[in-house]
C-alpha cells in the first residue's frame, strides 16, 4: 500500500556565500543551472538577457562598420617586384600624401595600357602610383625641364 506523499516545500531563490543562486526543496539545496556559452558560464535565468545584449552589440558593430568610410584604394608601385607590389605608403622615401613623382605635372600623353618601362609584368594602368588623371606622370618630366629654363 502506498501512502500519498505531500509535495516538498520549495523556497524562493537565494544567494549563497559564493554568490551562486539556490533554493531549498524540502531539505535539499538546488543550485540554479549554469550554462556555458561563448566560453563563460551564466545562470539560466540570465540567458535571455545575455542573448539580447549580444544581439545589440552585434547590431551596433554592424552599424559602425557600415558607417565607416572606405579606405582609399591601394596603388601599385612600378618599382616594386615580387608578390606584393602595393605602394608602401609612409615607408617609402618618395611618399608624401601619395607618390611625389606622380605630382610633377599633368601627363603629356595618354599612356594607359602601354608597357611600363620599370616593371616588365605591368602595363600602365589607373591603379599605378605614378598614374595621374590620363597617364603616367613621368611623361611630364621633359615638359617640366623645358619650361623651367
Amino acid at each position: 500500500m502506498r501512502y500519498p506523499q505531500k509535495e516538498p516545500e520549495v523556497s524562493e531563490w537565494q544567494i549563497d556565500e559564493q554568490g551562486r543562486s539556490y533554493r531549498m526543496i524540502g531539505g535539499v539545496k538546488e543550485y540554479e543551472m549554469m550554462i556555458r556559452i561563448d566560453g563563460i558560464e551564466i545562470p539560466q535565468s540570465q540567458l535571455a538577457d545575455y542573448h539580447e545584449r549580444k544581439r545589440a552589440a552585434e547590431q551596433a558593430r554592424a552599424e559602425a562598420e557600415k558607417n565607416k568610410p572606405a579606405p582609399p584604394p591601394r596603388k601599385v608601385c612600378p618599382f616594386a617586384s615580387g608578390l606584393t607590389t602595393e605602394c608602401d605608403g609612409e615607408n617609402c622615401a618618395l611618399y608624401l600624401n601619395g607618390c611625389t613623382l606622380a605630382g610633377v605635372e599633368p601627363p603629356t600623353k595618354a599612356t594607359e595600357g602601354l608597357r611600363c618601362p620599370f616593371n616588365a609584368y605591368h602595363t600602365c594602368r589607373k591603379d599605378c602610383a605614378l598614374f595621374n588623371t590620363t597617364g603616367c606622370a613621368l611623361t611630364a618630366i621633359k615638359k617640366a625641364r623645358t619650361t623651367s629654363k
